[in-house]
Formats: C-alpha cells, sequence, structure tokens
C-alpha cells in the first residue's frame, strides 16, 4: 500500500510539473511574440540582424524555454519511472529523448550565437553553421509532441482514460484549429501554431489531479 502511495504521489508531483513547465513556455512564446520574434514576416538575411540587436530579450526568453522544457523532461522521467504499460513507457522515454534534444538545442543557442553575430560581417557561415545545427536538434525534439498527442488521445477516449471526454474533444478541436490556421498566410503561423502546447497542458493537469 505505501508503495502504490507513493507511486501515486510522483504521479501527481509529475503532472504539476510539466503543467507548470508548459505555462513556462506558453508565457515565453507570447513575449517572443510582443517582441518581433514570431508573428512577423521578415527576409532571411535580417534574422541575424533581429537576432543580435534583440538579444538582451531572447536570451532573457530563451532562457525561460529551457526551464520549461527541462521541468517537462523532469516530469517525463517521473513518469517514465513509474509507468506500468510497455508502449506508455516507450512514449515517455521518446518524449524524454526529445526534451532533452530541445535543451541542448538551446543550449547551443544561448551559450554560441551572440558570439558568432558579433562576428558575423567577417564570418557569417559561423552562425549560419551553428544555426543549423540548433534547428537539427530542435526540430525533431519539438516532433515529441506528436508522441503526446497519442499519450491526450488513449488518456481522452480509454474505458479508464484521466482526460473527461468531453473536455478532450474540446481540446483536439483547439488544437486541430491552431495547426489549420497556422496555414493561413495571413495570419501569424507560429503564434497560432503554439496552441499545440496546449496538449501537454492539459495531459499535465490531467495527471497532477488524477486520484
Amino acid at each position: 500500500m505505501k508503495s502504490k502511495f507513493h507511486i501515486k504521489t510522483e504521479s501527481n508531483i509529475a503532472g504539476l510539473i510539466l503543467t507548470v513547465g508548459t505555462l513556462i513556455i506558453l508565457t515565453t512564446i507570447f513575449f517572443e511574440y510582443r517582441i518581433g520574434w514570431i508573428g512577423v514576416q521578415r527576409p532571411p538575411e535580417e534574422v541575424p540582424y533581429f537576432i543580435f540587436q534583440s538579444w538582451p530579450d531572447l536570451k532573457n526568453i530563451w532562457g525561460w524555454q529551457v526551464i520549461g522544457f527541462f521541468f517537462s523532461a523532469v516530469a517525463y522521467a517521473l513518469l517514465l519511472k513509474h509507468s506500468v504499460h510497455r508502449w506508455k513507457s516507450l512514449l515517455w522515454a521518446i518524449l524524454l529523448l526529445c526534451t532533452i534534444s530541445i535543451i541542448i538545442a538551446f543550449g547551443i543557442t544561448l551559450g554560441s550565437y551572440y558570439p558568432a553575430l558579433e562576428i558575423y560581417e567577417e564570418q557569417p557561415e559561423l552562425f549560419h553553421a551553428l544555426r543549423g545545427a540548433v534547428r537539427s536538434l530542435y526540430a525533431p525534439g519539438l516532433l515529441g509532441l506528436l508522441f503526446l498527442i497519442t499519450i491526450y488521445l488513449i488518456e481522452t477516449f480509454s474505458t479508464n482514460g484521466l482526460i473527461n471526454r468531453k473536455w478532450g474533444v474540446v481540446g483536439i478541436a483547439l488544437v486541430l484549429l491552431g495547426i489549420v490556421l497556422s496555414f493561413v498566410p495571413s495570419l501569424p503561423g507560429q503564434t497560432i501554431g503554439a496552441v499545440i502546447f496546449f496538449v501537454p497542458l492539459f495531459v499535465g493537469y490531467a495527471y497532477w489531479i488524477k486520484t
């Protein structure tokens, strides 16, 4: 009995950590939009100069994003630790690896972008090489959310799922709407696409309050 209580408690803690981490990430996305990093169309050649000029703000925003994804990684590790289903263990493990990949990408960004931009006029290829490395880590890592959607669907539609079916369907509708709207040229796709982060928010909350 003591062991089961311990596992239940750590699962609740994991849900709380995932919820907090996701809220941090959503907040940083709002500030990215506010300073014009996302939601603004600009030619690719202007991107390095925007990053350089906005580095104090971007450094803080991306620093907080690292914290948000670190919280998510801790939550996935806890959920993996106490998972009793083989398929869920696999999904949590993939999510953990994907999130670690994102954290490494942000580490490279925060540690190397600004020095590379200081010498951009002399060595532009250095910054572009670093940005390519960051993208190669961040993009596959972000695809980990697709595996979380699988968990979301199972927790919504399975008999003993943790997510209320009615609210789960509403959440799915919101995510699908955000994805569809992100392809509309006149709308800020990156900002609307951020609605996909409601998936870890809903999953985290479900594990947080589960009994």
